[in-house]
């Protein structure tokens, strides 16, 4: 029997590590899921690749290149903001967002281009950078916007972090919950019928390309009508006999919708990004200009990139993370996408992986660590159970990559 066999994988990966002959991404990346729906030794679907060895994302980058027609996709778009603009001044929409490049983007071109009047709402980041916290109120002060911001119970959310980190090694899982239904929520509470999100995941390979032939966002990533709802990997009833001083009132804004909630309603959740051509590098470039976003003060920790997801400090623990569980991390997520819009080629993006990537996350690291009331070692403890033994091995007290580009990793 072939001794890649007999390796397990946490997690249902596939055993063997297909990289993109394209690209950097293998086919470990999982992707993404209803939080509420992500339990404790759940297995995750994961990227795919064509006979040719192209991930999923690859090939929608080509056919965004070569097959959509964007001035046919942009016509949709004003057909859809059409029927949903209010002439009485009231919100006609909801962009939901921390003040990132997307976010302000999105409500930027709404407002000024499109002439729809979107209120912005904010599911506040865990820990706030101060360049996040900066960038925010540019996007409400520079690029004159309302904004709701939603800051959830910090004693809840530490909880909640620590559980998620323990059991699934997901300690921004909290923030997760909000940001795929605090805008959904907010619609039906002001009556707003139309939200606006960024990208489809699929762009990042996170989501089946299937779902890319129409330009809505998936109704199953804010709604659950089962009573299997978890919270850090643990049933939520279990969450609170646990930590039995909680009331189901504390944990209720981290609870997902359900189809009785929006049966009789018509919210319509779309991706701005399936109208229009969209590239970070020049949203990047439109934000700064039209908002006032500014980049960090340094690259961040496990990339060489200092513009994206710079506004919450536990960003830094989620990549490094995500590089432990799935040998794919902060740098190869920034490479791969710059890849695909030709800034940088696949050799050059191997020379930025091979000198960033899997970087120990040492700028915030503590700060998250003391948000979740744990130990450096208590938590580095909890980080080696989650590597893989289809991805990692142990040589001498030191952890070896498995299974990673020679160009990359050569085990040194």
């Amino acid at each position: 029997m072939n001794k890649m066999n007999k390796k397990k994988t946490l997690f249902g990966l596939p055993e063997r590590v297909i990289h993109c002959t394209k690209c950097l991404l293998t086919n470990q990346k999982p992707f993404s899921v209803n939080e509420t729906k992500n339990s404790k030794g759940s297995s995750k679907n994961s990227l795919q690749f064509n006979e040719e060895g192209i991930c999923l994302a690859c090939q929608y980058s080509e056919k965004k290149k070569k097959i959509i027609n964007w001035n046919e996709r942009e016509k949709l778009l004003r057909e859809l903001l059409n029927n949903y603009r209010r002439k009485d001044g009231s919100y006609d929409c909801i962009v939901s967002g921390s003040g990132g490049k997307d976010s302000v983007t999105i409500a930027h071109i709404l407002k000024y281009k499109y002439g729809m009047n979107p209120l912005t709402v904010t599911y506040s980041p865990i820990l706030y950078t101060e360049i996040g916290f900066k960038n925010h109120r540019a996007w409400i002060d520079k690029g004159g916007f309302d904004n709701l911001l939603f800051s959830p119970n910090g004693r809840v959310t530490s909880i909640l972090s620590k559980e998620a980190f323990i059991n699934l090694l997901h300690p921004m899982q909290p923030f997760k919950f909000g940001i795929k239904s605090l805008a959904a929520k907010t619609a039906l509470k002001y009556g707003i019928n139309l939200v606006m999100f960024g990208e489809p995941y699929a762009e990042y390979g996170s989501e089946d390309s299937n779902t890319l032939e129409k330009p809505s966002y998936d109704i199953n990533w804010y709604l659950n009508d089962s009573d299997q709802i978890f919270f850090g990997g643990t049933h939520y009833k279990d969450f609170l006999k646990k930590y039995q001083w909680l009331k189901f009132s504390d944990i209720k804004s981290f609870m997902p919708l359900t189809s009785d909630d929006v049966k009789n309603e018509k919210l319509d959740v779309q991706y701005l990004g399936w109208y229009l051509h969209w590239d970070p590098q020049e949203i990047y470039y439109y934000a700064t200009e039209n908002c006032g976003y500014q980049p960090d003060t340094e690259r961040s920790d496990g990339t060489y990139g200092r513009y994206s997801a710079v506004d919450d400090k536990m960003e830094w623990l989620h990549y490094y993370c995500h590089y432990i569980k799935f040998g794919i991390g902060r740098c190869r997520f920034d490479a791969c996408q710059e890849i695909r819009n030709e800034h940088i080629t696949r050799e050059e993006a191997i020379l930025l992986c091979k000198k960033f990537e899997g970087e120990y996350p040492k700028r915030y690291i503590n700060d998250c660590f003391r948000f979740m009331n744990l130990s450096i070692k208590e938590a580095e403890n909890i980080i080696d159970k989650f590597r893989s033994p289809h991805l990692w091995k142990k040589v001498k007290n030191k952890w070896v990559r498995l299974q990673e580009l020679e160009e990359i990793y050569n085990g040194k």
